[in-house]
């Protein structure tokens, strides 16, 4: 079955190529220590949390595939990273970081080739989602850019429409504000992830080809994925509660991964 036809937001993993089973078996393996950890730290199995990190770590290595698609090992610097960042006084907010992954993923251009109706429904309903979270508001413009940029013309203005009207609607059904003074160390990470968006963009051309089609993935496209991933971090610093500092571990540790190796390996 050929899951392009239903849906362009997902990328199938395949066993036969050496990064994917790095991310297969790297998010098993940070699971595996974080339940070890957690045990023998606390003298309790914590199956669901240590769940929880590799699904984070995994996430991570995702964000970095397509925040640098030329580089695996970028990916698989980003689900350590990841994994060292679910041990800190935070709780990712995996599902946001999630729907962070799919707005990324459209507005780099991958996949190739326009959303089908699916899609548009998945986004819908994350933008509901986004809107009850002041963290997440940055995530809703995130995914009208990706619309905008791949949605054919005639589209565009009505699903944008229809994208903000489902984020009104999560925002009057239920949102909260975070009663938050800017954390020392809060504006540490902010620094942090915008000096990690200045080295990431840095680059000059993308080699990688789309999943469909072939075509080249375009430089603009990913650049402008790596400036969102680092604005979706600022937003949730910004709107989170004081003491939660990176709600969005997972993209960052993609985003800073990838700067990272922009700048030590650049070739």
């Amino acid at each position: 079955m050929n899951i392009y036809k239903i849906t362009r937001l997902n990328r199938p993993l395949s066993w036969r190529l050496t990064s994917n089973r790095i991310a297969i078996l790297g998010s098993v393996a940070a699971g595996a220590i974080a339940l070890g950890w957690w045990y023998f730290s606390r003298d309790k199995w914590q199956i669901f949390a240590a769940a929880l990190v590799g699904v984070s770590a995994f996430i991570a290595w995702a964000v970095a595939r397509e925040l640098d698609p030329d580089r695996p090992r970028t990916a698989t610097l980003a689900m350590i990273l990841a994994t060292v960042g679910a041990f800190g006084p935070w709780e990712p907010a995996l599902l946001v970081s999630a729907i962070a992954l799919v707005g990324l993923r459209v507005l780099a251009g991958t996949v190739g080739g326009e959303l089908k109706p699916l899609d548009l429904i998945v986004l819908f309903g994350a933008a509901a989602y986004c809107g009850t979270r002041v963290d997440a508001w940055v995530v809703v413009l995130l995914l009208v850019l990706a619309v905008l940029d791949e949605q054919p013309a005639g589209y565009p203005v009505a699903t944008v429409g229809m994208l903000l009207a489902a984020a009104g609607a999560g925002f009057l059904t239920d949102v909260d504000f975070p009663d938050n003074n800017m954390l020392d160390e809060e504006l540490l990470w902010g620094l942090i992830t915008i000096a990690a968006i200045a080295l990431a963009i840095r680059t000059t051309r993308i080699r990688s080809k789309t999943d469909l089609y072939g075509h080249s993935i375009l430089w603009p496209k990913v650049r402008a994925a790596r400036v969102m991933a680092g604005f979706v971090v600022i937003g949730g610093i910004i709107g989170s509660d004081a003491g939660t500092l990176v709600l969005m571990t997972p993209v960052l540790a993609g985003l800073v991964a990838t700067a990272l190796y922009r700048t030590f390996r650049p070739a």
